[in-house]
């Protein structure tokens, strides 16, 4: 019990960052399972140029 008493702080903010880290690696599977990418849309900026959307862009 004295060791959850001296690292309380260390202790909620683990959990802080574990909740954060829960909610956008969901937020990341939601996104996938609707078709959503990482990609901004914008080819002509982009290094990969044509090659992801199939000359689609």
């Amino acid at each position: 019990m004295t060791w959850i008493i001296s690292n309380i702080g260390s202790i909620i903010t683990g959990l802080v960052i574990l909740v954060i880290v829960f909610f956008c690696v969901k937020s990341l599977i939601a996104g996938r399972k609707k078709g959503c990418s990482s990609c901004g849309g914008s080819c002509s900026a982009c290094g990969m140029a044509g090659k992801c959307h199939n000359g689609n862009a």
